[in-house]
């Protein structure tokens, strides 16, 4: 089936212009340019997965651990490429930023494990007795030379018992070395996370991280470059080799305020009382629990209990969402695909995926851009 799902602000403001034309002025339907943001998002099928957990995306590949303990590779129509049977209890899984290492944690062995993307060779596994669960993985390589040289990325673990963000750097062969934390939970502002979950790098190797706690309900964001400098042990600082919050666009206050580091309903400029979520308003989150972006900076979060995914410009500007309990019920993970149309001419955001926590099912959006690409017609409305 093919519906729409939500009209975001090109769709409203092309709308608006044809309202306000001059009586008999023609008004050209827009066409897929590539180097725009979507105006909505369309169902565009769903795969019934054997139990699906989570997903990562790398190269128009998606990357799918599931119940049945596998490790499967997978196309953009959901082909079975490669499969990796036998993990041990898998759920979490993701892609470093060169796209060569695929990474799961299965938590029956408390095991953090590394597969070629390209087949499935193993590359190396350790067990982590420190961490005591894990709900998300992220790998960045930022400041992996001043810290750990020689280590081919950091690996970076969302452990909710802990309430910590792990990072480990990891050595060709599967060595592992902790390097500090990301972030701590006993603190207010920014710079602490209370409940970790997922994570995601930006285009400018910042590391966003989602946030949990009912009271707050943020995505962070964070600069992950461990802070060496850091070594006093004052509890109100952040720990050595911590990470950094850093603003996601000029801050609105002075001096800078949550809701300048964050997404999602936080205190503003002259805001002493506490506003964080549960929220289902525009903007704001009901349990964030997965984060992803496209090309062009922009982020996709799965807000978990409002059952839709909303999405972000590059400075954190809410621009439209889509998804409700029928089409991406209790999302938990997604991924992003962007598209190259031509030699000059991407559509960013053309295709996300949505992991189901309440079916274990995978659920298919194409942007109305790349339907226009795709079909070279609007799409049917449904409605």
């Amino acid at each position: 089936m093919t519906g729409t799902i939500r009209i975001g602000a090109v769709a409203a403001a092309t709308w608006l212009l044809f309202l306000f034309a001059g009586c008999g002025e023609k008004i050209a339907i827009p066409v897929a340019e590539g180097l725009f943001s979507v105006s909505e998002y369309l169902d565009y099928g769903e795969y019934p997965d054997a139990g699906a957990r989570q997903m990562a995306v790398a190269n128009n590949v998606l990357y799918v651990i599931a119940d049945d303990q596998s490790l499967t590779k997978r196309n953009l129509i959901y082909d079975e490429l490669e499969r990796l049977d036998g993990l041990d209890d898998p759920v979490a899984v993701c892609v470093d930023e060169s796209d060569d290492m695929v990474f799961v944690w299965e938590a029956g062995a408390s095991r953090l494990s590394a597969w070629s993307s390209r087949d499935f060779t193993p590359l190396g596994a350790v067990e982590l007795p420190d961490v005591l669960s894990a709900s998300q993985l992220g790998a960045s390589a930022t400041g992996v030379d001043e810290a750990a040289a020689g280590a081919l990325t950091f690996v970076y673990v969302a452990d909710p018992d802990s309430a910590v963000v792990h990072r480990f750097a990891w050595y060709d062969g599967g060595t592992v070395v902790p390097v500090g934390l990301l972030c701590r939970p006993d603190g207010m502002s920014t710079r602490f996370v209370h409940q970790p979950a997922g994570m995601f790098t930006d285009n400018a190797s910042m590391m966003y991280v989602c946030e949990t706690d009912p009271e707050r309900n943020w995505v962070h964001r964070f600069d992950p470059t461990p802070d060496q400098t850091d070594t006093t042990p004052d509890p109100d600082d952040s720990d050595p080799w911590s990470g950094t919050a850093v603003l996601i666009d000029v801050a609105t206050c002075v001096p800078a305020v949550e809701a300048d580091f964050v997404l999602g309903d936080a205190p503003e400029c002259g805001e002493n009382d506490w506003v964080g979520g549960p929220s289902d308003a525009e903007g704001a989150f009901d349990h964030p629990i997965a984060v992803s972006g496209d090309g062009q900076g922009w982020l996709y979060v799965a807000d978990r209990d409002n059952h839709r995914i909303q999405i972000f410009n590059e400075i954190g500007g809410y621009e439209l969402e889509f998804g409700n309990e029928d089409l991406s019920p209790g999302p938990v993970s997604l991924g992003v695909i962007d598209h190259l149309v031509n030699s000059t001419t991407t559509n960013y955001g053309a295709f996300v995926f949505v992991v189901s926590g309440e079916t274990g099912a995978v659920y298919k959006f194409i942007s109305y851009e790349h339907y226009l690409d795709v079909h070279s017609e609007p799409p049917p409305d449904q409605d």
